[in-house]
């Protein structure tokens, strides 16, 4: 056997074998696609990060601050952002170094710390919510069915991993207090008995500012409910 060939088949069993390290089930090529686009992200962050001259955690704590309209807890942030007490604080302190963060003792409790954005931050907030485009222009691209059932799917899986304390838990509309499946969301979309909005499944909140968590037999009943429907 030549050289040549013999490097063509080295490199086919390399190529077959990294295709199929994640196995060859749907599972396992789903698996690999969700990390390659993580890869995507990764890259797209710290591209943003250099040139915002921040670090991504930063950014997006930034973002969270942002969304939430209000005074966060340091051990809310963590808990949302999947982070540890101490590199909260310190992503926290280095935010309020910079001028975007003010932190101080949180009202309902003296010995809690809590942060706030500044006037300032406002826009670099804003800026990091703009890294993500590429991802929505792909998305973008796809039939409006395609992307419905992708958000379906993407729904399913992070309520998963949530059962499995693999994630943090979102404010999201199916384990509201306020929301209210329904069996046949084409025909009788899914209601918000807050804001009496009546919600397609592609309308499903996944952050929430005005969530209230449900009781688990409540949340068990919607999301029984919503994975059934097709």
């Amino acid at each position: 056997m030549s050289l040549r060939m013999s490097n063509a088949q080295s490199d086919g069993e390399a190529t077959a074998m990294s295709e199929d390290v994640y196995g060859v089930q749907t599972a396992g090529r789903v698996t690999h696609g969700l990390l390659r686009l993580g890869t995507a992200m990764r890259d797209h962050a710290w591209e943003w990060a250099e040139g915002a001259k921040l670090t991504p955690t930063q950014g997006e704590i930034l973002v969270l601050l942002m969304q939430r309209k209000a005074t966060m807890r340091l051990g809310e942030i963590a808990r949302e952002t999947a982070l540890t007490a101490p590199t909260t604080s310190d992503v926290v302190s280095r935010l309020e170094e910079k001028g975007l963060v003010e932190k101080r003792r949180a009202i309902d409790d003296g010995r809690a710390l809590a942060a706030r954005l500044t006037a300032r931050a406002r826009t670099a907030a804003k800026r990091a919510l703009q890294w993500p485009e590429f991802l929505a222009n792909a998305v973008g691209r796809l039939h409006a069915d395609e992307q419905a059932a992708f958000y379906r799917t993407l729904l399913k899986a992070i309520r998963q991993l949530e059962a499995n304390e693999q994630m943090p838990t979102h404010s999201m509309c199916l384990s509201c207090a306020h929301f209210e499946v329904s069996k046949y969301p084409k025909r009788s979309p899914h209601h918000c008995a807050l804001l009496q909005l009546s919600m397609a499944d592609t309308d499903l909140r996944l952050d929430c500012s005005v969530y209230e968590e449900a009781d688990v037999a409540t949340q068990k009943k919607s999301w029984k409910v919503f994975v059934q429907v097709t």
